[in-house]
């Protein structure tokens, strides 16, 4: 009986022995692969520009033309651009601005696939290690960049500044489009940019405008109300230059309400700006906005003041949070 249990036992050594070794061999795999992703990341740490020489002839080759007016206008991009990125710890920071085009990266360095991947808002940027640095491509581009490893341990000024700069624009963008179709308060200033003391509510809605030339094309509506009248300012996409609109002439303006009715308004053009105007004293879009709360639908069509214009402009108006802004106004 002794003897028995002495020989399971050893049958039983026999069998727990290769299982043991088993998970000692992949727990060592799974170490080395961590440590292998780890130190690939750990060697390429410090700061990378651009190869630009490389750069300019695959951008030569590409565009397939020899010719010295465009070999000039690469000279230009390339002495503009600026390709430059920081690896510390997980982490990249740097931008890439070539020939208008932005990309700015700012995330956590993650591993596929033997390379360096680093997530963005449209696509995956990888970041492929070679003898002379990484090279940079677009998961959905053909075109790589080389990028050479520099002797500086920090980003340029130059690049600094840009990368702050952009980073604050994009804040700024993520602000606005945040405030779309919001009402905000906004404040009057006198005729040295100072503030009066006077406020105003205000809101900007996106639309659209169309006309012989252009069909859909995006625009932004400034929409302010000073006391009891309301006055529309559309820009451009840009929120950079006003539309050009008829001076110190009456139009009409088509408003269709939430029931499907629609009515037509007089408005009143001046310095490029629409406000109402109705005959009867009864703004329509003003008083709406101060009683209901369903969205209004507007269409100004610019033929309504001259044969000449085919501009339409169509965009949605609501009251949205206008009672929070109104009262802030009378505190």
């Amino acid at each position: 009986m002794h003897h028995l249990i002495i020989k399971t036992m050893n049958k039983k050594n026999k069998m727990t022995k290769p299982l043991s070794m088993f998970r000692l061999i992949v727990g060592f795999l799974l170490f080395s692969m961590v440590s292998c992703q780890s130190n690939q990341i750990e060697k390429n740490q410090g700061v990378f520009t651009a190869d630009k020489t490389s750069l300019k002839s695959m951008l030569k080759e590409k565009t397939g033309n020899k010719n010295a007016f465009v070999s000039a206008i690469l000279d230009k991009v390339m002495e503009n651009a600026i390709i430059e990125f920081k690896i510390s710890g997980d982490s990249i920071h740097g931008l890439m601005f070539l020939a208008g085009q932005t990309t700015i990266l700012n995330s956590k360095i993650q591993i596929q696939n033997d390379s360096m991947v680093i997530k963005t808002e449209n696509t995956d940027v990888y970041l492929i290690p070679n003898k002379k640095g990484l090279l940079f491509k677009n998961k959905n581009s053909e075109m790589s960049i080389q990028l050479l490893r520099s002797k500086r341990k920090d980003l340029s000024t130059k690049t600094k500044e840009a990368f702050a700069k952009l980073i604050q624009k994009e804040k700024e963008l993520k602000e606005f489009t945040k405030n779309l179709n919001k009402w905000q308060k906004g404040n009057f200033v006198d005729e040295f940019g100072d503030k009066t003391g006077q406020a105003y509510p205000y809101c900007v809605i996106r639309g659209r405008h169309e006309n012989s030339a252009v069909v859909n094309s995006e625009i932004y509506v400034k929409a302010t109300i000073v006391g009891k009248k309301l006055y529309f300012q559309i820009f451009n996409s840009n929120m950079s230059l006003k539309e050009s609109f008829p001076d110190s002439k009456f139009g009409t303006i088509k408003i269709k309400f939430p029931n499907g009715d629609v009515k037509r308004e007089r408005v009143f053009f001046y310095k490029n700006t629409v406000s109402e105007f109705p005959d009867d004293k009864k703004p329509l879009i003003y008083n709406y906005l101060m009683d209901e709360q369903g969205k209004l639908k507007i269409l100004l069509d610019l033929r309504t003041v001259n044969d000449y214009y085919s501009d339409k402009y169509q965009f949605t108006i609501s009251k949205s949070n206008l009672n929070n802004i109104l009262s802030q106004l009378k505190e």
